[in-house]
Order: C-alpha cells, then sequence, then structure tokens
C-alpha cells in the first residue's frame, strides 16, 4: 500500500517551457485527460472531471523559481482524511522532467492512492510530454 509516491516524465524542452504549462494550475485539463473543464479564483481550484465530479483543491506553497507548487484536494474524494499533491519541474539532461508527488491517507480501509492514481498520472505526465514537445 503506497500513500506517498511520485511519477515523472522526461521532456524534451527547456524547464521554462514546461513550467509554462505544468506549472500554470488553470491549464491542468489541457493535459490531464480525467480534468475536462478548471476554474482557478484565487487559492481554489475547481476542477471538473469527465464523469461529472468536481473536485475542490486549494492551492499552497507555489515557488515559481523552483518551478513547484502544490495542492490539497479539500472537497470531492469520499472519505479522505489528508491529502497533498506537488508538480515541479527540475533541469534534466536533454531538456526537463516534469514530476507529480501525491501524498494522502483516508478513512477508507486499505486506501492505496498510488494504485488509485500511478497509472492515470503517469498517462497524464505522458501527454504533457507529448504536448511539449509537438509544439
Amino acid at each position: 500500500m503506497a500513500n506517498d509516491f511520485e511519477v515523472g516524465v522526461d521532456v524534451a524542452v527547456p524547464p521554462r517551457v514546461a513550467w509554462a504549462l505544468a506549472g500554470d494550475p488553470a491549464r491542468v485539463h489541457e493535459w490531464f485527460g480525467p480534468v475536462v473543464a478548471c476554474e482557478v479564483t484565487g487559492d481554489v481550484r475547481r476542477a471538473t472531471m469527465g464523469n461529472g465530479a468536481v473536485l475542490v483543491e486549494r492551492l499552497i506553497d507555489r515557488d515559481d523559481l523552483a518551478r513547484s507548487y502544490s495542492y490539497t484536494v479539500v472537497e470531492g474524494i469520499p472519505g479522505l482524511t489528508s491529502h497533498r499533491a506537488t508538480v515541479r519541474v527540475e533541469d534534466a539532461p536533454g531538456g526537463s522532467r516534469v514530476l507529480w508527488r501525491q501524498t494522502a491517507t483516508s478513512e477508507v480501509e486499505g486506501y492505496d492512492i498510488e494504485a488509485r492514481l500511478g497509472g492515470v498520472m503517469t498517462a497524464g505526465l505522458e501527454a504533457l510530454r507529448d504536448r511539449l514537445e509537438s509544439v
């Protein structure tokens, strides 16, 4: 059971280019397939999923120099007792590396955030890579 994990992808674009898309919380729907619409008001992001569910997230700890931001889910996932996710972009050979970390706890017995989200997050980062490298 893994409730703290990270996935990443290497992208053949400079970190500033990757950060312009990955680091914009209002644009997550442009590369993360499950999110079909996104609205940011102040530090609150509302992400509408393809099934109609809406996740309400609070944006925290943004650092543009370090190319990193974090958010917490505050509504939309039943049983979630804590959550923190971080998106960051690092220098890497040939371009940049985009990393996405999730940490969560739940009152649901056997909850495993990696089993629930690991594959879809990896697919999302691959879609981000494909979009960035096709420009």
